[in-house]
């Protein structure tokens, strides 16, 4: 990764950080919450690959982390929603790749990939509350290992609306254009004088 990648990693990221202080505080109910921070890490993980979309999750999910930890009932457990999203970003640009031939004409392959993409960060946060909650939180709320299946709701339906976001924003030259001349200048077309 060179410096441009750093750079369109923290941006997007603080992008993440920005969209989950605009969609989590206001829809708080106890552990619960609507969080639309992936979509920069789902953007990275597509334009820039599998590592910078895992970089651009990891930060994106800073806010997030202390929110959900220090600040919610989480604790130091919270730093797990920052791999979480970096397991997301890592996936999507996996799946990207893979996929590239059919999602270069059928933007609207992107809504199933994003929705694939998005089963190792569920198995993820399942075994968060499941397992880790009950042995590193044992004087955690009794609600809390049970959030599993409230969260996984919201959360896909999160990512399908992501994916649908996702679609819209690949079908669109514009900023396609804008994500790729930023990501790699080198591919920018040669203006004759």
């Amino acid at each position: 990764m060179n410096s441009r990648h750093w750079a369109f990693a923290v941006m997007m990221g603080a992008l993440g950080n920005a969209l989950a202080a605009l969609t989590v505080i206001p829809t708080m109910v106890q552990q619960v919450a609507l969080d639309f921070s992936l979509l920069s890490a789902i953007i990275a993980g597509i334009y820039g690959g599998w590592a910078l979309g895992g970089l651009t999750g990891f930060i994106a999910g800073i806010l997030p982390s202390i929110w959900f930890g220090p600040l919610g009932n989480l604790g130091p457990l919270g730093i797990t929603a920052s791999i979480g999203k970096a397991i997301m970003g890592i996936m999507v640009g996996l799946l990207s790749r893979a996929f590239k031939k059919w999602l270069d004409s059928r933007t609207w392959l992107y809504i199933p990939v994003v929705l694939l993409a998005f089963l190792p960060e569920a198995l993820w946060i399942y075994l968060v509350f499941v397992v880790m909650v009950p042995l590193f939180l044992p004087a955690a709320p009794a609600f809390l290992p049970g959030l599993w299946a409230p969260i996984l709701l919201k959360g896909t339906f999160e990512i399908f609306v992501m994916g649908f976001f996702t679609a819209a924003l690949a079908g669109h030259n514009g900023f396609k254009s804008q994500i790729l001349s930023f990501l790699n200048p080198t591919m920018l077309p040669v203006r004759k004088t």
